[in-house]
């Protein structure tokens, strides 16, 4: 409880530049919506941010554009709107906290202001302390001196004191509101400072900071935590894919803002994530470099705790144990240093496994003896945890991290107990341990916790003896089973515990929630060893023709991991920037990857088009054998020139049932005859397309065999001739499918009564609305029936595809379901990973 002794004065300099009335007439219908915005209270800052940045934004006219000014308690300003008469009548400012160590006098950081101010949070985190402040009149007695605020034209400025606590490298941005109507206090700027000093002169020029910067750095923060936030959400479900697109938009809103030199400690903490997102689908390299990274230059903080941690299990799955070992040693020391409970405890769980490998490599039973120690005090640091968690004095966000890291860390010292208890020969002791762990997890929405307490309980029965029960828990029917999680995070460790599920019998070839298989993971991470493991077990289950099998199975995982690959590191991140430029940039980054990588080359198709006025022309749909298909090149200036400007995907159903006639149209050429009408009708509403520089992707597919010739490849050239697909690899070219629709500028649909029950039509039209509803550049029509005219012929209209719709595969036709459906899901999932949103 501060107490204050006799008053002094604060003196600002700068403080007789008058505060400008920003209301001009074209932001009063704005105003008038944040004034209504004020009685929705909470909801208030939600609806203002973007009038923050209208209203601070650089104009035309200097005097007209509001200033930005220094405080005492830390934070830049800028007045929003005021009506300044005798009383503040109406007031709002924006107020932040630059990470740039300019935060004022914090001598003076607490204050008082008007008691019916309210403020809400627009970005970042902030402590804001309240204190109860008393007058005493001992000197001696005094902890603090009050202040008043004197302005340099001579008025003087008293209410319940408080101050706002943020960390050094956080930025915070927070919107005040004050209404006089509801009271005003004519004294109530009151500071409290030190008790021997006389007074203080505030500098309040804010080093460059405009107003409009502060409302820009502010609007970069709100979507930088939003899309970190959605990141979060994803890796709390384990959908480590989507939160790599959340923090890679992150990231790069950061890295675009103008004040990214000053946001560095954000774009560290991103690097941080995606280390931490890769490790857990195995990429440890890739993972421990990105750690590596955020570490750099950071601070010690409750993010370096976090971050050192992982960068410590990177190690230690990669058998790294002496540098796991130090970056753990630095998690400890910092967490200690800080007061972090859940810190302490995660170092504890790390260096304790990391001292059991070592004991496994030099059989030290010192080293056993320490790595029982250490899980021992991380369940009992758990466990306190946990029984702080609803405690009164601890705000809901440190609550809701401690409840996280309390359910995740005493399970897991539990299970690493048990392990080291059977190493000990001790196997009551280890039975026990683990059966404790898996009643822990038995109810967690963390289904890696569930499969990882399942195996250690298992392996416990396993070695005393009871492989009928042991097995009952390798092969748990949860979302993920034991071997998936030894595969997708390989180490020498894990490759042992394999081994054992293995030799146990365990099944090692289910699908996890996402359709992955324990060898989809250990192509998708390429570790070698591991996948070994899982071939030589696989021969042994596999019925009829296991070569065959392997082989394809091997190529259907390849699948699977380029197109994560094409799709999150090449395509997604041009889509991301945008620009006039964004359709040759896919075009020739997609080129460019087949070039560099010949695996992906025999996977995929290169890009391919036919020239509008070669399809005008040939008046039918082209085959193959018509020579009218040309490849996006790249290489020279004079190449490019020559590629189109824009290029249409045409979407639609194969109508002939003739099995004697490879073509897709009917013998009056209907479908050809549509696309014509459809692209004369695009060109009339998108003038600036040029015609001559116009292509068309075009590729036809036989309802009875397309779904299969994606995975299969069992239609042969004569079967279905394709303008686009090459015939001498069919299978590159229609599983190239999503990733040239993504290249196209634009999608037009054949729309008819059956083509939204076909599941491989949908799959285009739902790659067509996430693109075009995600980034805002590519356009989708569907040419809809209107009428049917006296002579039977059917009229159209070109119209652009619902911004709302929704395409539930579930529902839709396949011809050979058990094949395809795995399939479908697969690419419906890649479409979710392709969004922004």
């Amino acid at each position: 409880m501060p107490s204050a002794g006799a008053e002094k004065r604060i003196q600002d300099p700068l403080s007789n530049l008058p505060e400008q009335d920003t209301r001009c007439k074209p932001c009063d219908s704005v105003i008038l919506h944040i004034l209504r915005g004020v009685a929705a209270a909470t909801n208030a800052a939600k609806h203002h941010v973007s009038l923050v940045a209208e209203l601070l934004a650089p104009r035309a006219d200097a005097e007209a554009r509001p200033s930005a000014r220094s405080a005492n308690q830390g934070h830049d300003g800028s007045t929003v709107l005021s009506n300044l008469q005798e009383l503040f009548d109406l007031l709002f400012r924006l107020h932040v906290w630059m990470p740039d160590g300019q935060r004022g006098e914090p001598d003076f950081a607490i204050h008082s202001h008007q008691p019916f101010a309210q403020s809400w949070v627009l970005a970042g985190q902030g402590t804001d302390r309240g204190y109860e402040v008393q007058v005493v009149n001992d000197p001696p007695l005094a902890t603090h001196a009050e202040f008043a605020l004197e302005w340099n034209d001579g008025k003087a400025t008293t209410a319940t004191f408080h101050t706002t606590e943020v960390e050094p490298d956080e930025f915070h941005a927070t919107l005040v509101y004050f209404d006089s109507h509801r009271g005003f206090e004519p004294n109530a700027r009151r500071v409290l400072g030190p008790k021997d000093a006389e007074y203080s002169t505030q500098i309040r020029d804010p080093d460059g900071l405009t107003a409009g910067i502060l409302a820009e750095t502010t609007n970069v923060l709100r979507s930088y935590e939003r899309h970190m936030r959605q990141g979060q959400q994803h890796s709390d479900r384990l959908e480590w894919e989507y939160a790599l697109k959340e923090y890679d938009i992150a990231l790069s809103t950061i890295q675009s803002a103008n004040l990214s030199d000053r946001l560095a400690h954000y774009a560290h903490l991103t690097l941080g994530e995606f280390g931490i997102a890769n490790r857990h689908l195995g990429r440890y390299k890739i993972a421990k470099k990105y750690l590596e990274q955020a570490l750099k230059e950071m601070k010690p903080s409750h993010a370096l705790i976090d971050i050192s941690g992982s960068l410590g299990i990177i190690y230690r799955v990669m058998d790294l144990l002496e540098e796991a070992k130090g970056a753990s040693e630095v998690q400890y020391e910092t967490a200690l240093k800080l007061g972090s409970e859940w810190g302490v405890c995660r170092a504890l769980g790390i260096l304790g496994t990391v001292n059991f490998q070592l004991y496994q490599r030099s059989h030290d039973e010192n080293l056993l003896k320490l790595a029982i120690e250490q899980q021992t005090q991380r369940v009992e640091s758990a466990r306190r945890i946990t029984a702080s968690v609803n405690a009164q004095d601890t705000d809901r966000k440190t609550r809701v991290k401690n409840a996280k890291y309390s359910t995740e860390q005493e399970p897991m010292g539990l299970a690493r107990l048990s392990v080291c208890y059977t190493a000990l020969g001790k196997l009551a002791e280890a039975r026990e341990k683990a059966k404790e762990s898996l009643d822990l997890t038995s109810d967690s929405d963390d289904p890696i916790q569930n499969a990882i307490s399942h195996y250690f309980y298992g392996r416990a029965l396993l070695k005393s003896g009871q492989k009928e029960e042991a097995l009952k828990h390798f092969n748990a029917s949860t979302i993920f089973s034991p071997a998936h999680i030894l595969c997708q995070e390989p180490s020498e460790e894990h490759r042992g515990y394999l081994r054992e599920l293995i030799a146990a019998g365990a099944d090692i070839d289910r699908e996890d929630m996402r359709g992955y298989t324990p060898w989809d993971y250990t192509i998708f991470n390429g570790d070698a060893k591991t996948q070994n493991i899982i071939r030589e077990a696989l021969r042994r289950i596999l019925p009829g023709d296991v070569e065959q099998q392997l082989a394809q199975r091997q190529k259907d995982a390849n699948v699977k991991k380029a197109y994560r690959e094409l799709f999150q590191e090449y395509l997604r991140p041009v889509l991301l920037k945008g620009g006039d430029e964004v359709f040759q940039t896919l075009r020739t980054l997609y080129a460019e990857a087949l070039v560099i990588d010949q695996e992906k080359k025999t996977l995929y198709d290169g890009f391919k088009f036919v020239w509008y006025h070669d399809f005008l022309d040939i008046g039918r749909l082209p085959r193959s054998t018509d020579d009218l298909t040309n490849e996006y090149a790249i290489g020279t200036e004079a190449s490019r020139n020559s590629m189109p400007e824009s290029v249409v995907f045409f979407s639609y159903r194969w109508i002939n049932h003739d099995p004697k006639v490879s073509s897709p149209d009917d013998s009056q050429h209907t479908q050809y005859k549509r696309m014509i009408a459809a692209l004369e009708e695009f060109l009339k509403i998108h003038p600036e397309t040029d015609r001559n520089k116009l292509g068309i992707w075009i590729v036809s597919r036989s309802l009875c065999f397309y779904c299969t010739v994606i995975w299969t490849a069992i239609l042969t050239p004569s079967t279905q001739d394709l303008a686009c697909i090459d015939q001498k690899n069919p299978e590159s070219g229609v599983r190239a499918l999503p990733l040239n629709l993504a290249q196209c500028n634009s999608v037009i649909t054949l729309a008819d009564q059956d083509y939204e029950s076909r599941a491989w039509c949908s799959v285009e039209a739902l790659l067509a609305h996430t693109l075009r509803n995600s980034y805002h550049q590519h356009t989708w029509y569907e040419q809809i029936p209107i009428r049917v005219a006296k002579d039977d012929q059917a009229a159209f209209r070109l119209q652009q595809g619902q911004f709302n719709t929704t395409i539930p595969m579930s529902e839709k036709r396949l011809q050979f379901e058990e094949v395809d459906r795995p399939k479908v899901v697969f690419l419906e999932r890649q479409s979710h990973l392709l969004a922004n949103n």
